[in-house]
């Protein structure tokens, strides 16, 4: 009966140790219309959701992202189905993540497709209710060698309509 009972309770120490563990949800997520700092206009569209779970001393991260710029002679778009790398700096609201991407290029003349790796930098600087401050900007770098420093396509841009949030929330179970 004694060693039943210390059976029972090393068992439950070990539940409780298990159940006593924290859950890390970190990433960002957003959507809406962007356009240059000095333009009347946005010019690009986006959408985006990407976040990294840690518990137990495992990591899961996952999400996708997409943009659509129209240029005066092209239509550029970018879709990255599956991020792989995520960096999320919540004191300042920022976070960077890439992943496997294709871009298309469409102009009068035809269609260029290409297949790399998108670099995507966003801020969370204000609510999208508020109308004063610096408004959310995102950053999207394309590279078809992964060797090379120069991107072949490069955006950057400010959130005219829409939001992006940068969020890290901790929980103990």
């Amino acid at each position: 009966m004694k060693r039943k009972l210390m059976w029972l309770t090393a068992i439950g120490a070990v539940m409780a140790l298990a159940y006593a563990q924290s859950l890390t949800v970190r990433g960002a997520f957003g959507h809406g219309l962007a356009g240059a700092p000095d333009a009347e206009r946005p010019n690009a569209q986006f959408h985006f959701s990407v976040k990294q779970v840690e518990f137990n001393n495992q990591s899961r991260l996952g999400g996708g992202f997409a943009l659509e710029v129209r240029e005066a002679n092209r239509l550029v778009s970018i879709q990255m189905p599956n991020a792989q790398r995520l960096t999320v700096d919540i004191e300042n609201k920022r976070a960077v993540f890439s992943g496997p991407a294709v871009a298309v290029q469409r102009t009068r003349t035809g269609v260029e497709r290409a297949r790399g790796v998108a670099v995507v930098r966003v801020g969370d600087n204000r609510n999208p209710r508020e109308t004063g401050g610096n408004p959310d900007t995102i950053a999207v770098a394309f590279f078809t060698n992964p060797d090379s420093e120069e991107p072949a396509y490069a955006y950057r841009g400010v959130v005219r309509r829409g939001d992006i949030v940068v969020f890290e929330e901790t929980r103990s179970r």
